[in-house]
């Protein structure tokens, strides 16, 4: 295996290891965990749970350091509309017309196997823009 893809699989297991971090956070709050990596034409959900009657589309970013930028600074706009468009295809398929929603956002830190950081932060993207133009 070459460099890069020596690079490619440890970014992969970082991100594997920030959304059990991120799974396990959203169980001990209570959420149950509907789907992972959910994929369709539109891109990738990391996490779709259910909050009650509410749906969530848990975003996850990981990082391995926080020196000037949070992992939440690397959810692009491009980003954010996929996944509004992923929510709404998830929706077509299991959801309920009109059924409450919400994005969530997931940051973790992590230095190697350690976990430095792990912040929640709920509802970050207006649930409208799900079930309204984007």
């Amino acid at each position: 295996m070459n460099v890069f893809g020596k690079m490619r699989a440890a970014h992969l297991a970082l991100g594997r290891a920030g959304e059990a971090d991120a799974v396990r956070l959203l169980r001990e709050h209570g959420l149950e965990i509907l789907a992972r990596d959910w994929r369709c034409r539109y891109g990738e959900l990391d996490i779709v749970a259910r909050d009650g009657d509410c749906l969530v589309f848990v975003e996850v970013k990981t990082r391995r350091r926080v020196d000037r930028y949070r992992p939440s600074d690397n959810l692009s706009p491009r980003q954010l509309r996929r996944n509004v468009r992923a929510a709404r295809e998830y929706l077509s398929e299991y959801g309920a017309p009109g059924c409450r929603c919400r994005f969530d956002l997931v940051e973790v830190v992590r230095a190697g196997r350690r976990l430095l950081e792990l912040r929640r932060h709920i509802d970050f993207v207006d649930a409208d823009l799900i079930h309204g133009a984007f």
